[in-house]
Order: structure tokens, then C-alpha cells, then sequence
């Protein structure tokens, strides 16, 4: 009986854990700009697949006519201005708090530069999302390999040379590690801001970041936004079925106009056919009477 009663008090505790985590992706943009928008919608919240499919619409060409961004979603690519490179860095650990250059970028109520918006998924997703972001098998960098693979990536991503996404993930156990990780990262950040902007590149960086009881403290931000993100849940299915995604819009304009622009030639072509005089063909006349004069 008590192992019973053990048993149920770890897998609550579990569950209260998870439920009181709650994974984030910041994405930031650098250089020219105009690849990513933020939409005007104030419900943040997501899932791993919406995530994915975002990044692919944005940064995976052979999948960006034919993927469909999920809609309902606070951040999306722009359908003509399509960034040079795409970077996933995750942060793994319990001391990523430790990271003020990370939290900064987290609070979604400060206006950071270069951050275009916040997308929140409930629990820890950040594995489901490296795997998803990455097409090989990904790898922690070593904490002496953080500021050369770090700089590395930023130098060529500045210069447009990535392909596809460029996946990092570094691990924050402790506060040593916290520590080497946040200046690394903000080197990184210093790096795209001016090298993008000097090589005319648009990069766009997407932070994937664990945290521990923030969906409890977002919970107690305010009982408006709390009554809002109730309504949005409940109603999950019916968003996702009527909003329309910046580049949705776009894609139903560029072909609206494109077969009217189409049908308007046709229709003006067939008109001018239509109104064409006619008349005798004085040379084909002229040669049959020749013909029957010499018989």
C-alpha cells in the first residue's frame, strides 16, 4: 500500500512539473529584415508541428511552396523576401535563468531589438523541436567548443553561405556553464547584428529555450490575459479554422491577380480576333482568275 501511495506522489509530482514547464522559441531577425512578421493575434501559444512548419515555410525551399504554415500563429514568413540563413540554437539545462542575455530575450513585454516575436508551447518540447529542426543527428556542443562553433556559425551566416537551418544546441547544467554560455551568446548576437547588416543578409535566429514554472508565472500575469488564453484554448480548433496566415493572404493574392491579369490578355485577344474586318483576298482571287482565264 505504500508503495502504491509512493508510486502516485512521484508521478504527480512529475506531472506538476511538466505542467509548470513551458518552452519557448524567440525568434530574431538581422540584417535588411522583411522575412518574418509578427501577426497581430495575442495568443502566443502553439505546438512542436506549428513550430516546424513555420520553419519550414521559411527556411527549407523545397518545402516552401508545398508546406502550409499551421495557422493561428503569432510570427510568420514573408511569401516574397525570403531570408539567407536560419539558425535553431537551443538551450538544455536547468540553469539557463543564470543567462541574462537569454531572459532578456525572453520577456515578450520588453522591447529588445531584433526580436520579432514569441511563440510558447506547454511542457518540455525542446527536444521534440532540435529533432524536428535538424535532419542529421544532433549533438551538444562541448563547453570549450561553444565560442568557436558559435562565432563560426554567425561568420557564415552573415555572409548567406548556410543551407537550409543550421541546428546548435549547447547544454546550461550549472552556473559556470550559464555563464560561458550567455557571453558566447551574446558575441553571437553582436556578430549577426553588425556582419548581416554590413554583407545586406538577412538571417533569422530562433532561440529554443526550456523554462521552469513559466507557465505559472505567465498564468499570473493577469486574469484578462489568463481569461483570454482560456477562451483561445477552448477554442483552439475554431482559430485554427478562420484565421488566415500572413502568407496565406499572400498566396491567395499573388494567384487572384495573376488569373485575373491572365484571363483580362485572353479575353482581350479573343475581342480583337472578333472585330477583325473581313474582306476578299484580292491576291488569292486575282491568281484563280489567272487560272481559269489559261484553261
Amino acid at each position: 500500500m505504500r508503495s502504491i501511495l509512493s508510486l502516485g506522489l512521484v508521478a504527480l509530482a512529475a506531472s506538476a512539473s511538466t505542467v509548470s514547464a513551458e518552452t519557448a522559441v524567440v525568434v530574431l531577425e538581422f540584417g535588411p529584415g522583411g522575412s518574418v512578421h509578427r501577426t497581430t493575434t495575442t495568443f502566443t501559444e502553439s505546438n512542436s508541428a506549428a513550430v516546424a512548419s513555420f520553419w519550414d515555410a521559411m527556411h527549407r525551399p523545397t518545402k516552401r511552396g508545398s508546406m502550409v504554415q499551421h495557422a493561428g500563429m503569432p510570427v510568420v514568413p514573408d511569401l516574397f523576401t525570403i531570408a539567407n540563413a536560419g539558425i535553431v540554437l537551443g538551450l538544455q539545462g536547468g540553469s539557463v535563468k543564470a543567462m541574462p542575455t537569454a531572459t532578456s530575450l525572453l520577456d515578450a513585454a520588453a522591447s529588445v531589438d531584433n526580436v520579432v516575436g514569441h511563440v510558447h508551447i506547454p511542457g518540455q518540447a525542446g527536444a521534440d523541436l532540435m529533432k524536428r529542426a535538424s535532419s542529421n543527428d544532433l549533438k551538444i556542443i562541448a563547453k570549450e567548443d561553444i565560442s568557436s562553433r558559435l562565432q563560426s556559425t554567425a561568420d557564415t551566416a552573415a555572409r548567406g553561405e548556410l543551407e537550409g537551418i543550421e541546428t546548435l544546441s549547447l547544454a546550461v547544467d550549472n552556473v559556470d556553464e550559464a555563464a560561458v554560455a550567455d557571453e558566447q551568446l551574446s558575441n553571437m548576437l553582436k556578430t549577426l547584428k553588425k556582419k548581416a547588416s554590413e554583407n545586406g543578409k538577412t538571417v533569422v535566429l530562433h532561440l529554443v529555450v526550456e523554462e521552469e514554472g513559466a507557465s505559472r508565472r505567465r498564468l499570473d500575469e493577469g486574469n484578462n490575459q489568463n481569461n483570454q488564453n482560456n477562451q483561445n484554448n477552448n477554442n483552439n480548433n475554431n482559430a485554427y479554422s478562420n484565421e488566415r496566415t500572413m502568407y496565406e493572404i499572400q498566396t491567395f493574392n499573388l494567384y487572384l491577380w495573376t488569373s485575373v491579369g491572365l484571363f483580362t490578355i485572353v479575353f482581350s485577344v479573343m475581342s480583337a480576333f472578333t472585330a477583325m474586318p473581313l474582306m476578299p483576298d484580292t491576291l488569292l482571287f486575282g491568281e484563280m482568275g489567272k487560272m481559269a482565264g489559261s484553261d
